[in-house]
Formats: C-alpha cells, sequence, structure tokens
C-alpha cells in the first residue's frame, strides 16, 4: 500500500472514530466539543450552528428558542438573528432551500451573475465587510417541517475562500460526515434554550400531565396539594411562553426537555 493509501486509511479510521465518539457523547457542550475538535483538523478554526424546532415560514421562530453555538462572539451572533437580517440575506435563502455545502463565494458569484434580488443585494451590502474569512455553509436535512438546523465553518484567516474551494472536494466528505453526526446528536439531547428553561419539578408534572393524568392523580403521585401543583405548571407556562399548559406540554417536547432524565434543562431543583 502507498504511503498516500495509508495516510487516506489512517485519516478514514480518524473521521470514524469522531463519528463514533459524537454519536454516544452524553450532553451537547461534549457534543460541541468533539466537532469543533474535528473540524479543527481540517483547518476550520471557527463554527457557528443554529438549532430551530419553532421555524414558520422564512422565520426562525423566537430566538429565544433557537440553540445557538458558536466559539466566537455568541452575542454577536445571537444579535444578528434577532435583528432580523438573516432573513433577508442569499445566504438564509440558501439554507431553506437546500441540503449540504455551499462555498461562502457563492453569493458574490451570484451577485455577479445578477441572480440575486434586490433586497438580497441590499443585506450583503448592509453586512458590508463583515466576512472576512474564507468558509463553508451546511445546510442539515430535517424530519420536520418546523425544524431547521445549519452551520458556519470558517477557515484560517491566511486561506482564501478560492482555495479552500479547491481543496474542499477532497475533504468533503469527511467533514460532512462529522458535521452531521454532530447535528443528529444534538438534535436528540435536550435543547438548553434561553426560552425552555424548566425546574426539575416543573418538567417533572409536564410529563405527568403528557401521561394524560389528571389533577387528582398528579396529587396523590407527588404529595403536592392541589395549588402548588397549578403554581408549578404556571411557572413552566411562563418559562416557556405559552398560555395554556397543552401548549407548554407541546414545546417541552419540541424541546427535547421531556423524560430526558433530572438534569437535562441545567436548571436549577426545587
Amino acid at each position: 500500500m502507498s504511503s498516500y493509501a495509508d495516510w487516506q486509511e489512517t485519516r478514514a479510521q480518524e473521521v470514524l472514530g469522531m463519528v463514533n465518539r459524537i454519536a454516544v457523547a452524553p450532553d451537547i457542550g461534549a457534543v460541541w466539543a468533539l466537532l469543533v475538535s474535528g473540524l479543527g483538523q481540517f483547518g476550520f478554526e471557527r463554527v457557528n450552528y443554529g438549532l430551530t424546532r419553532g421555524r414558520v415560514g422564512t422565520s426562525i421562530g423566537d430566538p429565544q428558542d433557537v440553540l445557538f453555538l458558536s466559539t466566537h462572539a455568541l452575542d454577536r451572533v445571537r444579535a444578528h438573528h434577532t435583528s432580523g437580517l438573516y432573513r433577508r440575506t442569499a445566504e438564509y435563502r440558501w439554507v431553506l432551500e437546500n441540503t449540504g455545502a455551499v462555498s461562502w463565494g457563492w453569493v458574490h458569484a451570484e451577485r455577479a451573475a445578477g441572480r440575486l434580488s434586490p433586497g438580497e443585494c441590499a443585506a450583503m451590502d448592509e453586512m458590508g465587510a463583515g466576512r472576512r474569512r474564507a468558509g463553508i455553509s451546511v445546510s442539515f436535512a430535517e424530519g420536520g417541517r418546523r425544524c431547521k438546523g445549519a452551520m458556519g465553518l470558517a477557515a484560517a484567516p491566511d486561506e482564501s475562500q478560492a482555495a479552500l474551494d479547491d481543496r474542499w472536494p477532497g475533504i468533503s466528505a469527511s467533514v460532512l460526515a462529522i458535521c452531521n453526526m454532530a447535528h443528529l446528536k444534538i438534535s436528540q439531547l435536550p435543547l438548553p434554550v434561553p426560552g425552555g428553561c424548566l425546574s426539575r419539578r416543573q418538567r417533572e408534572l409536564l410529563e405527568w400531565v403528557a401521561d394524560g393524568k389528571t389533577m387528582q392523580d398528579i396529587q396523590v403521585l407527588t404529595g403536592l396539594s392541589l395549588s402548588a401543583i397549578e403554581k408549578h405548571l404556571r411557572k413552566a407556562r411562563d418559562a416557556l411562553g405559552v398560555e395554556t399548559t397543552a401548549q407548554a406540554v407541546g414545546k417541552a417536547a419540541f424541546l427535547n426537555q421531556m423524560f430526558a432524565g433530572p438534569d437535562a434543562s441545567g436548571s436549577a431543583r426545587d
């Protein structure tokens, strides 16, 4: 076997090992650390990730319900999406309409060819020269119409987009395998978003409601008074930003907070 073939086999085994470690990671923090480490081996120094389960049309829903992960300036990432500017960009349109990966040079080529709308050109001008690095955007396939996940991968400052595009075909399968596994794993875990922070007791009571238990049943099962049960359910509704307990059950389920273990949300216990 040639030295190049040996290198390819070694790299393939490294990627398989990374994918397997991500698959059994216990929490989002561990998945994120493995993802960032794995992508770093392919020259990507910055990573942004977003996952929503509240997509409506072209909107990602309430940013408070979206999981954002980033290796840098997470507050700026969240502010960008809170502003709504993202909805007017050609890159976001691509993410909604496609699955897979696209070069960050794509938008410049599309504009030069006259294929961007006036609104997309205006959004591009408004963002200015904020994106100075070369990179790749990844749009993930989803199993539900209200879900959407995407990732941005930025190369080192001294790598041009042309250079990254030249080497992308040789690394794309490995990079996308790592990204897809990380996304699938995160999608299965409780999402620690600001709009879904439940206490242990709040989760417990919502789970009993989801099981079809009446207030009287829950009183017997927990030993709590009816007023205490309603108090906890009211706080759960407030935490989730919904009006009814049925809506709270639905949203908690969307956020993978239901039946996820006593410490799933990372919030304080009662």
